[in-house]
């Protein structure tokens, strides 16, 4: 204990051994180890390109066609030079070594190798798409065991998620056999694995959303839990949660148009049990742990991506009702939040299902990538904190 006094000689002490250096950020936190620095896009085009790039655009890493250099069965290289231009998923897997992607014609592993150029680059597992049941896939994600769900997205009862064996032991074939097949779930666009729960949930719509039933379609998002034991997804006890209203997308595509409202991406928010989902009209927020959606449009907006900005002023038209409105967060066909608060977001042009650029948002300032590009999506190439990939 010092004096009443006694702190006075520490005036004279020399300035060094006062000074205490700030804390400094875990290395993995620093600007230039932040895994969430590297984004992936797929560009549209003849053919398509999936691209690795930072944030300035820079590409690290590409696929097309024309890297391919293996021998492909018959099928697999027929449909990997099919007509389809579609780059319309792409996520990051066994810890970046892989890709998934729907690719052209094709349903695509490929590795991300660029160390080892020998490995970089060749596919790994393919199945063709031109066929009446994933002609329309929009959406892929991982599953332990090595088992990968591809979403068909049709609008029949009987569409919904096929899940392959993709281990590296298999060798390619033209139709490798489906070990899964899980219906029930319309118009699938998006899918993330839960690693804390153990489960696969997906988005999409209760009934037809192109309008072929009788029914409103609702966006719905349904939890499938995962058996280790038996290494398959357990329908009979999945979580299903709707939207509470259904709406049709008049306001943008014109009266009488018969579709309704359906998600385009479902997305995690770092280090929370939440999900955030775009759909036609908007953004909406969901809690796990409570089972409920929370808020919607502007709030969340408020709450999870300050800096959103509408990337085109035209965003509004005239309802089922005969009301103007304005839909600003419209059609965001994919958004990944990452845990220093900065976002990406590809928003499509009004009345086109497509966008042309890629908008990053740090510090709440947004600035275009991409721009030319004919996107879909851009996503995080990284684990995101809370919910990582099988390993």
């Amino acid at each position: 204990m010092l004096g009443a006094l006694g702190w006075i000689p520490l005036l004279f002490e020399p300035l060094a051994d006062w000074y205490i250096p700030p804390i400094q950020p875990q290395a993995r936190l620093r600007p230039e180890n932040r895994p969430w620095q590297n984004i992936i896009t797929g560009v549209y085009g003849h053919p398509p390109l999936l691209k690795i790039h930072d944030r300035t655009g820079d590409v690290k890493w590409s696929f097309r066609r024309e890297d391919v250099h293996q021998d492909l069965p018959s099928e697999l290289q027929r449909c990997l030079y099919g007509g389809a231009n579609d780059a319309t998923d792409m996520k990051y897997m066994r810890g970046g070594e892989s890709v998934a992607a729907i690719y052209s014609d094709l349903v695509i592993v490929v590795n991300h190798t660029p160390d080892d150029p020998i490995r970089d680059k060749k596919i790994t597992w393919a199945t063709c798409r031109d066929n009446e049941f994933l002609w329309n896939a929009h959406s892929v994600e991982p599953l332990p065991n090595d088992l990968l769900a591809v979403s068909t997205t049709g609008q029949r009862p009987w569409d919904g998620i096929l899940v392959y064996n993709i281990s590296l032991d298999n060798a390619l074939e033209n139709n490798p056999p489906v070990v899964q097949n899980i219906t029930g779930l319309r118009a699938i666009h998006g899918m993330i694995w839960d690693e804390q729960g153990q489960m696969l949930w997906a988005t999409g719509t209760d009934a037809a959303a192109d309008g072929t039933d009788p029914i409103p379609a609702h966006g719905t998002i349904i939890g499938y839990p995962f058996d280790a034991a038996t290494g398959e997804l357990r329908k009979d006890d999945r979580y299903i949660y709707r939207l509470p209203n259904a709406y049709t997308i008049e306001t943008e595509w014109g009266k009488g148009y018969p579709w309704w409202a359906g998600p385009h991406d479902l997305v995690p928010v770092p280090n929370q049990r939440k999900f955030l989902i775009s759909e036609d009209r908007g953004l909406h927020a969901f809690d796990i742990e409570t089972g409920e959606f929370f808020a919607e449009y502007e709030d969340v907006q408020e709450m999870y991506m300050k800096g959103f900005e509408v990337t085109t002023a035209d965003r509004h038209g005239i309802n089922h009702t005969g009301h103007f409105e304005e839909l600003p967060q419209s059609d965001l066909k994919s958004f990944n939040l990452a845990p220093d608060g900065s976002f990406i977001y590809v928003q499509s042009l009004w009345t086109k299902f497509r966008g042309f650029h890629t908008s990053l948002v740090v510090n709440g300032a947004r600035r275009k990538i991409n721009l030319g590009d004919e996107i879909y999506r851009s996503r995080w190439f990284a684990d995101i904190d809370g919910w990582p990939k099988p390993k």
